[in-house]
C-alpha cells in the first residue's frame, strides 16, 4: 500500500493520463481528510484556446451537485420549525397540482427530494425557454407520470424546482438569497455564485466543451456555448428557473468548505448550520436504485438514494455522492462519512466521467485497495453506451419499411404544434426539406418511413435519429398530432403535440 506522499507525488500522472484518455480539457479537484485539506489543485486547461491552467479556486458549474444544497435548505427550515419534510405540499402551495390524484394529495418534500414521485424527467418542457420558476411549477399539472408513486426511483429536476419554490413561498425571498444566507455565507464560500453573469466576470473560470460527436462519444474537443436562461437577471435578482436543481458555480476549494460541513454532523467552525440529526435524514437512503446513473460495478452495493444524494456502500463503506451534467461541464461531489473523508471533482466537458474515476481512484487509496483501474474501466463503459446507440433508438423507431413515403403533401406538415406544459414546437420547411423548431434550436428532419420522420441533429441531449411521428384526424383527413419520445423513461409515453 503507498503512503500518502507517494500517492499524491503520483497522482499528477495519473491525472494528466486520464484527461488525454478522456480528451478532456480539464479537472479540478478537492480533497479534506480529518478536517485537513489534503489536496486543491487543477489539471489541464480551463480555456483551451487561451491555454489557462486549472487550479483549485477554477470556478465550474457544478450542475445537479446543486440538488444538495436545495435538500439542505430544506432541512434547515425544517429546524426552524418552518416546514415539515412529512407534510403534504399541499398545505405550502395548494395552487400546484400533480396529475396523480394520490401523488397531488400526498406528495411531501421528502418525496419530492427523494425522486420517488412516479414523474419522469419531462426535460425538454423547460429546457430552452423562457418559462419561470414559478410558471414551471404550474406546469407539473399538465405532465403524466411514467410510475406509480413512491414505488420507483426516477430522477426528476421538477421535484428540486418545486422544492425550491415551496421555500421561496415560504419565505418571502428567492432560492437564490437563501442559498447565500445560509450556505455560502456560513460556509465562507466566497467564490460560489449562481448567477453565470458573475461566474463569467471571474478570472478563474473554466469554459464549457464537448466532444463532437453527439451521444457519448469521447473524441474531439470543441468548445460550446454556456447554458443560460433569457429569464436569468442578476440586476433584479432573478436566477435561472433551474436553479434548485441545477445552477451553482464552484470550485474545489469552496466545495471542500461544503461536504465538511456534512462530516462535522452539520457544523461550520462552531456554528451549527444544520441539526445533526437532520444531517442524518438527508443523508438516509429513501428508496432503492435499481437503474444506476453511474459504471455499474461490484465494488458498490446497496444503491439509494436519500435527499440530494445517492447513498451506497462502496467497498464496504457508506459513501454519499452526486453527480451534475449541464452544457459543457461535469462535476461530482463526494464524502464517505466513517472515514471523515471528502473529494470533489468538476471538469469543463460535457457528459464525462473523468472526474468519477479520478474521485474513485482516491477513494481506493485511503480504502487501501488496489487495481480498481477506474479511468479505464469508466471510458470502457461510456463507449459500451455509445456503441449500443443504434440498437436503443431501434427501440423508438422501429425496423424501418423501405419503399414507403408520406401519406401527404409534404407542406401538410408545416404549422404550429402545442402541447400544455411545453412550449411550441414548429414545424416548417427549409429548402424543401422539413425542419423542427423547438427548445431554441432548428432541427433538419428526415423521412423515415409512411408518416414517421427522424431527427438528424441532437435534440439537447437526445442524440440524432430520434422519431417524430405524425399522424391524420380520422375526420377529414389531414395531419393533426405529432409525437415524439421526448420521455425515455420506462413507462413513459410519446409526448403529444397538437397541431393549431
Amino acid at each position: 500500500m503507498k503512503t500518502d506522499e507517494q500517492f499524491w507525488a503520483e497522482f499528477p500522472d495519473i491525472a494528466e493520463a486520464a484527461l488525454k484518455t478522456w480528451d478532456a480539457p480539464s479537472v479540478g479537484i478537492g480533497v479534506i481528510k480529518d478536517g485537513k485539506v489534503v489536496f486543491s489543485g487543477g489539471f489541464g486547461l480551463r480555456d483551451v484556446e487561451n491555454r489557462l491552467k486549472s487550479d483549485g479556486q477554477t470556478l465550474y458549474m457544478i450542475g445537479s451537485c446543486t440538488k444538495s444544497f436545495t435538500a439542505a435548505l430544506c432541512g434547515i427550515f425544517a429546524d426552524k420549525g418552518l416546514v415539515d419534510l412529512e407534510t403534504p405540499i399541499r398545505k405550502y402551495v395548494p395552487e400546484v397540482e400533480l396529475m396523480d390524484p394520490l401523488a397531488n394529495r400526498e406528495c411531501t418534500l421528502k418525496d419530492l427530494l427523494s425522486h420517488r414521485t412516479g414523474l419522469p424527467r419531462h426535460e425538454y418542457s423547460w429546457y430552452g425557454t423562457d418559462y419561470t420558476r414559478e410558471q414551471m411549477a404550474d406546469h407539473m399539472r399538465y405532465f403524466e407520470p411514467s410510475q406509480p408513486f413512491r414505488q420507483t426511483f426516477q430522477y426528476c429536476n421538477y421535484g428540486y424546482i418545486l422544492a425550491g419554490y415551496i421555500l421561496e413561498k415560504i419565505s418571502g425571498k428567492t432560492w437564490e438569497q437563501l442559498i447565500s444566507e445560509y450556505i455560502f455565507e456560513p460556509l465562507d464560500m466566497k467564490r460560489s455564485t449562481y448567477y453565470l453573469e458573475t461566474m463569467k466576470e471571474d478570472g478563474n473560470h473554466a469554459e464549457p466543451y464537448a466532444h463532437e460527436k453527439a451521444g457519448g462519444g469521447q473524441t474531439g474537443m470543441e468548445r460550446i456555448p454556456f447554458f443560460v436562461s433569457p429569464v436569468e437577471d442578476r440586476e433584479k435578482g432573478i436566477g435561472t428557473p433551474l436553479g434548485p436543481a441545477g445552477s451553482i458555480y464552484s470550485d474545489a476549494e469552496d466545495m471542500l468548505n461544503y461536504v465538511n460541513m456534512f462530516l462535522n454532523r452539520g457544523k461550520a467552525g462552531e456554528t451549527q448550520v444544520i441539526s445533526e440529526a437532520m444531517v442524518t435524514e438527508l443523508t438516509k437512503g429513501q428508496i432503492m436504485r435499481n437503474n444506476p446513473l453511474d459504471l455499474p460495478n461490484p465494488e458498490t452495493e446497496m444503491m439509494t438514494y436519500a435527499c440530494g444524494w445517492f447513498a451506497e456502500f462502496f467497498r464496504g463503506h457508506k459513501l454519499l455522492q452526486h453527480g451534475g451534467n449541464i452544457n459543457g461541464f461535469s462535476g461530482f461531489t463526494s464524502f464517505m462519512p466513517d472515514l471523515n473523508l471528502g473529494i470533489v471533482a468538476y471538469t469543463n466537458m460535457d457528459s464525462c466521467f473523468v472526474h468519477f474515476a479520478l474521485a474513485r481512484t482516491i477513494y481506493d487509496h485511503y480504502l487501501g485497495a488496489e487495481g480498481g483501474n477506474w479511468v479505464n474501466r469508466y471510458h470502457d463503459f461510456v463507449k459500451e453506451s455509445h456503441d449500443q446507440l443504434p440498437v436503443l433508438l431501434k427501440a423508438f423507431t422501429g425496423e424501418q419499411v423501405p419503399y414507403t413515403a408520406p401519406s401527404h403533401p409534404i407542406e401538410e406538415y408545416t404549422g404550429t404544434y402545442r402541447r400544455d406544459g411545453y412550449s411550441d414546437m414548429a414545424i416548417r420547411l427549409e429548402e424543401g426539406r422539413l425542419v423542427m423548431d423547438f427548445i431554441g434550436a432548428v432541427i433538419k428532419l428526415d423521412h423515415y418511413h409512411y408518416d414517421t420522420f427522424v431527427t438528424a441533429d441532437i435534440v439537447g441531449e437526445l442524440p440524432g435519429g430520434m422519431p417524430v411521428h405524425f399522424s391524420a384526424a380520422y375526420v377529414g383527413g389531414k395531419i393533426e398530432t405529432l409525437r415524439m419520445p421526448l420521455v425515455t423513461e420506462a413507462g413513459g409515453e410519446l409526448v403529444c403535440f397538437k397541431k393549431v
